[in-house]
């Protein structure tokens, strides 16, 4: 048990991963402290395409950059997520605008199957060393795969498998994903405040 993170849980996510070594012309990275929910966020509270209920209370994140065709471009769809915790989870609250949104791709299949889906994924540096990671994606219907990230390898490993839960749903203008991350499933460092 991991016990009580209190107010001084603070983490600095960085979603995806900047490959290679830091220069003096990098920007900083942002940070932010992240909110303690007195309830746990439901999907049903990403609906509306915007966040309702417990899911109101998350910090939001936004202003993502492709990595993917144009790498450092501004993202062509707009994607916010909402990040919030409790004494067992991390919650990530996903909302996922599309202009086309039906051709998103989204299927119903066996875990760590669907990756030729549409997808969102998170990166958490648990020890903010930039050396390695820990891996959550899921589809737009909630199917789910996790893994393992290094500095020594640009292949995550997918063979990792930890418990979590995810929840995902197609709307009229996008998706919306729910990860649930116990926080007895990360490896992390035990100085307080937590800072990934």
């Amino acid at each position: 048990m991991l016990g009580n993170f209190g107010t001084s849980f603070l983490a600095a996510i960085v979603l995806g991963l900047a490959i290679g070594t830091a220069c003096a012309d990098d920007p900083p990275k942002p940070s932010f402290s992240i909110p303690r929910l007195s309830a746990p966020p439901k999907i049903d509270d990403l609906a509306g395409m915007a966040p309702s209920g417990a899911a109101a209370a998350m910090h939001k994140v936004e202003g993502f950059i492709q990595a993917r065709p144009r790498d450092g471009e501004p993202a062509t769809q707009r994607t916010e997520v909402y990040l919030g915790y409790d004494d067992k989870n991390l919650y990530l609250a996903w909302i996922c605008f599309d202009t086309e949104p039906n051709k998103i791709r989204a299927h119903l299949m066996p875990r760590e199957q669907a990756f030729a889906d549409d997808f969102v994924e998170v990166t958490l540096d648990t020890f903010h060393d930039s050396r390695r990671g820990f891996i959550f994606w899921s589809n737009p219907l909630g199917v789910q795969a996790e893994g393992l990230w290094n500095e020594e390898n640009d292949n995550p490993q997918w063979s990792w498998d930890t418990t979590w839960d995810s929840w995902g749903r197609l709307t009229d203008r996008g998706y919306v994903a729910l990860m649930a991350i116990p926080f007895k499933s990360l490896r992390f460092a035990s100085a307080d405040p937590k800072t990934w």
